[in-house]
């Protein structure tokens, strides 16, 4: 069977790297930590797993770091992790056996990005995934300062249904509780790197999600517009996560008549993405288009939340459509469909009724930078 090399790199993580490195146990046969300066007890809790761990003088780098980690692996396959993650495995010896015959060498991995206050809880998350298991032939490798990608080459890729029920990642990265100063650490490290090359699209994109979750929305929107307007301006279709957080904040900060104008373009680029979907039947919504707006919602319970090609709000392909379908019937005085909507919408999120709760509050200061499946873009930063 083939063997795993689990590779980090870390940084005062004693809070987190236990969690982490405990539900690895059995699965990986190695494990491998690069340590950029930590002052707490995150080396002496990675040596009790028979850790190999590794000093790097931190030069404000993640690809550098990372690189160094994996240099360090000895088995066939490498996993990926952050601290503040863990790994969740549904048949450890399937899992294997998989990659044993497999004729990929990246493999992306269903992740589970958690945000809000604790415990968490899978109805208040985002869904996406990453390519976190590669094989160790000495052709992974990353770039940029900050963001870290796979460096582009003759890279095969799976996709998530090869892994879905075999492998999931849980990201508590986001959580009110563990998010401290990421993005002040992060603004002055894009801003550094996009000063340093030739323009790059996605730092502008990475610098608008940093800005919005900071509370900066002028910044966070002139950042997306940017990134939007340069893939378009190489007659590119732009990457669907920039118009889910485009729209997102827009929605957020109540501009409905700026975001009504664009969604269907918006939409009519990602059809088959929910989060889009719902954005639209939101602002149809605010508009009191309500049947129109019910047609759309209803569509999101078609298209659902398994479509790991994007980043997926949970709940954008069931609970939300159910309880805005009940609030289009509200408005529209149909009581009795009206009440049916909101019963179903309940069952899937108890007290999503009673507690008034709103598309807004359920995804507020939450824009999870997704892992891209494509090793040209983010690879390790959900979100940030």
């Amino acid at each position: 069977m083939p063997t795993i090399s689990l590779c980090m790199i870390v940084y005062n993580e004693e809070n987190n790297i236990r969690r982490c490195l405990e539900s690895v146990r059995g699965f990986a046969d190695e494990i491998i930590i690069v340590d950029t300066g930590s002052t707490d007890r995150t080396k002496s809790i990675c040596k009790e797993y028979g850790a190999r761990i590794f000093d790097f003088e931190w030069k404000e780098d993640f690809s550098e770091a990372r690189n160094l980690s994996i240099s360090k692996a000895s088995s066939d396959w490498i996993l990926l992790l952050d601290a503040d993650e863990v790994l969740s495995i549904g048949n450890s010896a399937g899992l294997k056996q998989y990659l044993q015959g497999c004729e990929y060498n990246l493999l992306p991995v269903r992740m589970t990005h958690f945000y809000g206050k604790k415990p968490a809880d899978e109805k208040r998350a985002h869904f996406s995934s990453a390519p976190r298991l590669a094989r160790n032939d000495g052709t992974v490798r990353f770039t940029g300062s900050i963001h870290e990608k796979i460096v582009s080459g003759n890279h095969s890729i799976g996709n998530t249904s090869q892994t879905r029920h075999l492998i999931r990642i849980l990201h508590y990265g986001y959580m009110e509780d563990v998010f401290v100063n990421k993005t002040d650490r992060n603004i002055p490290l894009l801003l550094n790197e996009r000063d340093s090359q030739s323009a790059d699209p996605w730092l502008s994109y990475y610098l608008a999600a940093e800005y919005y979750r900071s509370g900066n929305l002028d910044e966070a929107y002139r950042e997306v517009n940017t990134a939007i307007i340069f893939f378009l301006g190489k007659g590119i279709k732009p990457p669907a996560l920039m118009y889910k957080l485009k729209y997102d904040m827009l929605i957020a900060s109540s501009q409905y008549e700026t975001a009504y104008r664009g969604i269907a373009k918006a939409v009519m680029l990602y059809p088959n993405y929910v989060d889009l979907q719902l954005y639209k039947g939101i602002l149809q919504y605010k508009q009191g288009e309500y049947s129109k707006a019910r047609d759309t919602f209803r569509y999101c319970l078609l298209l659902g939340e398994t479509n790991m090609e994007y980043l997926i709000l949970s709940g954008s392909g069931s609970f939300l459509p159910l309880h805005y379908i009940g609030l289009c019937h509200e408005k529209q005085g149909q009581a009795e469909q009206a009440a049916e909507a909101f019963r179903q919408a309940d069952t899937l999120c108890p007290g999503l009724g009673s507690a008034g709760v709103r598309f807004e509050t359920l995804s507020e200061k939450m824009q999870v930078q997704t892992d891209s499946p494509q090793p040209q873009q983010s690879c390790l930063s959900p979100y940030g």
